[in-house]
């Protein structure tokens, strides 16, 4: 009777200590685990941060292109505008030297010709300005697109990985366990066989 409390005992501790063992394994790996998926989490948050701030920036160019846009439009009216005063000022003053019998509509078709060189001018000037903007445009366009396929695609290939990562892990799980038992049994014996 004393033999199988002993044997009672015995069994009773070994089951705690396997309890125990098995416990320590399966929260070492749960731990592995949570890191895994907590640095998961650490890049993706970092790849949404790193296209937002392409985002912000790129929306920040385009209003600033805006703004200089903006100013020279502002600049081209200032110009229209002194373009007209001097013109007016040319029409008095060649009233007062010409003849009253110079027709008018010469004096129209000279104003129409200033204005047209000018446009002219305006146009020339802002031609280079414009292709710049759109190019400018259009590289920042393909270069966040380009970043979130890059960004997508990596996602996917991680994924893709993730599924035999996490076999991995649970066959590494089971092959500690396993080992863990093996070698719990293996020292069993070895102390009866003392």
């Amino acid at each position: 009777m004393a033999q199988k409390k002993i044997e009672t005992v015995q069994a009773a501790k070994e089951a705690e200590e396997s309890v125990a063992v098995g416990s320590f394994v399966n929260t070492f790996w749960d731990q592995f685990e949570l890191s895994r998926v907590r640095a998961e989490k650490l890049r993706e948050n970092s790849e949404d941060a790193y296209i937002n701030a392409l985002r912000e920036v790129f929306n920040f160019n385009k209003q600033f292109r805006k703004s200089v846009a903006n100013l020279y439009q502002q600049s081209k009216k200032t110009n229209k505008e002194m373009v007209s005063e001097l013109m007016q000022q040319f029409s008095f003053g060649k009233e007062e030297i010409m003849d009253e019998n110079l027709p008018i509509n010469e004096r129209e078709e000279l104003k129409k010709q200033i204005l047209e060189v000018s446009g002219q001018f305006e146009n020339l000037a802002l031609t280079p300005i414009k292709s710049v903007f759109h190019i400018v445009d259009q590289l920042e366009d393909n270069f966040e697109k380009n970043a979130e396929s890059s960004v997508a695609f990596g996602r996917d290939q991680r994924n893709a990985w993730q599924q035999v990562g996490k076999e991995y892990i649970k066959f590494a799980r089971d092959t500690h366990l396993n080992i863990i038992d093996k070698s719990k049994n293996s020292l069993k014996e070895f102390v009866k066989m003392q």
